[in-house]
């Protein structure tokens, strides 16, 4: 290759590197030529001659369609500007040290066992590939950045490689999947894959039934997609998870003041997923939630170091009501009388579980 076409095609590419950089964004051709010079692409000892090299290079992409300019035409001396056109090279957008450690970062945060997930393989090794130019040992610091601990009782249940794809196409592509579960055959319409205590569920709406249900993936085969299914559904479910079979109501509870002993009042906390408000003092910890009497939430809250849970009063709902509470979960009422009888069948449900536990006490002695 002669030189001279070696030196066009370097600054060809790093034109292409520097529009890549900036996005979506219009870059004048001035600020072009000052960022090459100063990244010394372009000598800058002549920046009449500079210019001309930059403009040639800026035309000759201009004609194989990989930039595109702001303007039809530039009169006087205003300056075109100028930006990459991704659809002509999606694989030249780059992305710069920060966002990289970011990424590598975020992928630390999934449990390792979860990322050797064949539907995650695609996305670790574009984050890889964009990844070649950074620093090895920061790269792997970032990967190691955090650790999932999980509970000493956490199960893991492997997914079969081909239904988890055929799941998650059919989520993104918003299309009924059909299914067999538990040796029965229906459609479903996929909402999201969600994971509690080492099992991954469906979360789905049965348009047959007009259900909405979660299933276990390794109870089910995937058999192909159907059609695609109104976006209402995943609106409506996006945010569901468990049917609990009761309807929720407002409760707070009473935690041990060393819970919040390292923070200040100004420090936001979430205790539960469904907190709405806390205060605290020297003396307690006091945190208003949307409750559940279901098995499931009764047992999984009693677990905690809780001092005391009251039953709901008039200044409780108040402020449920001033925090919009009601518009966040469906079926939960303002109503105090309400509210105070899902307390009562909460209660039934705690000393169906302390029955429980006394059993298993009872064969410890």
């Amino acid at each position: 290759m002669p030189k001279d076409s070696g030196k066009r095609l370097y600054l060809a590419v790093e034109v292409l590197k520097l529009l890549s950089e900036n996005g979506a964004d219009f870059i004048p051709t001035p600020e072009i030529q000052e960022r090459l010079t100063r990244k010394g692409v372009l000598s800058g000892e002549n920046p009449s001659a500079d210019r001309k090299r930059l403009n040639r290079a800026l035309s000759d992409l201009h004609q194989a369609g990989y930039v595109e300019p702001k303007f039809v035409s530039v009169k006087g001396r205003k300056p075109q500007t100028w930006r990459l056109n991704v659809k002509a090279v999606p694989y030249l957008i780059s992305l710069s040290e920060e966002e990289l450690i970011s990424l590598f970062t975020l992928i630390s945060f999934v449990p390792k066992k979860y990322r050797k997930m064949e539907i995650l393989e695609p996305g670790l090794k574009a984050v890889n590939r964009l990844g070649k130019l950074l620093d090895g040992e920061k790269k792997e610091v970032a990967m190691e950045s955090f650790e999932y601990l999980p509970v000493p009782i956490e199960r893991y249940t492997n997914v079969e490689p081909q239904t988890l794809k055929l799941i998650f196409n059919g989520i993104v592509e918003r299309r009924e999947l059909l299914i067999n579960y538990k040796g029965k055959q229906f459609t479903v319409y996929p909402i999201k894959v969600f994971h509690y205590n080492g099992v991954f569920y469906l979360s789905s709406y049965i348009p047959e039934k007009g259900q909405y249900r979660h299933l276990q993936l390794v109870k089910m085969r995937v058999y192909g997609l159907g059609k695609e299914y109104p976006t209402f559904y995943w609106k409506r479910y996006k945010g569901k998870f468990f049917s609990f079979p009761e309807e929720p109501f407002i409760m707070k509870v009473e935690l041990p003041v060393d819970y919040m002993a390292d923070l200040k009042p100004e420090h936001s906390v979430l205790h539960y997923p469904t907190q709405f408000h806390m205060e605290w003092d020297s003396e307690k910890v006091m945190v208003w939630l949307v409750a559940f009497n279901s098995y499931r939430f009764t047992s999984w809250i009693i677990l905690d170091e809780l001092r005391a849970i009251y039953p709901p009063s008039k200044e409780d709902v108040e402020v449920a009501r001033s925090k919009g509470v009601k518009e966040l979960y469906e079926g939960l009422t303002y109503n105090l009388r309400e509210n105070r009888k899902r307390f009562n069948r909460f209660k039934e449900m705690v000393r169906r579980f302390f029955e429980r536990r006394q059993q298993f006490y009872s064969s410890l002695l």
